[in-house]
């Protein structure tokens, strides 16, 4: 029994020993332009129908492709969740703050519809990168489709400059998105 004892009291005092692990730094893609200033504009409705990302970008993890095409994570930082759910609520704070569009969320069938699909998130080499494709459609015909590529500069690779650069390409992505839109 003594023996047990010390067993269990030395397992748990070196237990309490391990050093800890440091967390990754957490960051969420967000829509940063300002609010529509001219309200007396006619809106279009606009249904969000659903974004949806490749799988091997729909992760957490922040993906770094290097030039000779190897594929990596970065490690100090992650996304705080999938890249489609905060394209997703990137694109409808967009909407809103853009003039031409608005968001719904139960359309009429009349409404538009919008589905898009998020090919990249990434950095590649010195760029950040991100490519949507789109369908644009109502229930009687597809209205316009597109692909859209955004590269943005990333002047050094820590997690907070890269995060930056990541976000201002999804910002100018989504800008073209609803510029297509109206």
């Amino acid at each position: 029994m003594k023996f047990l004892i010390l067993f269990l009291a030395l397992f748990f005092s070196a237990c309490s020993l391990k050093t800890s692990v440091k967390q990754a730094d957490m960051y969420e893609i967000y829509y940063s332009k300002k609010q529509c200033l001219s309200q007396n504009q006619i809106r279009k409705n606009i249904y969000i129908q659903n974004v949806i990302a490749l799988d091997l970008v729909d992760k957490k993890d922040i993906l770094i492709v290097a030039e000779n095409n190897k594929i990596r994570y970065l490690t100090d930082a992650k996304f705080v969740a999938f890249p489609s759910e905060m394209i997703y609520k990137a694109i409808v704070k967009g909407a809103y703050a853009n003039c031409g569009v608005k968001p719904i969320f139960s359309p009429s069938s009349s409404d538009l519809r919008l589905k898009v699909n998020v090919v990249s998130l990434q950095i590649r080499g010195d760029k950040a990168e991100v490519t949507l494709a789109y369908d644009l459609f109502s229930l009687e015909k597809s209205v316009n489709s597109g692909l859209i590529h955004k590269e943005v500069f990333c002047p050094d690779p820590s997690s907070k400059t890269i995060f930056d650069s990541l976000n201002k390409s999804v910002n100018l992505a989504i800008d073209e998105l609803l510029n297509a839109i109206i």
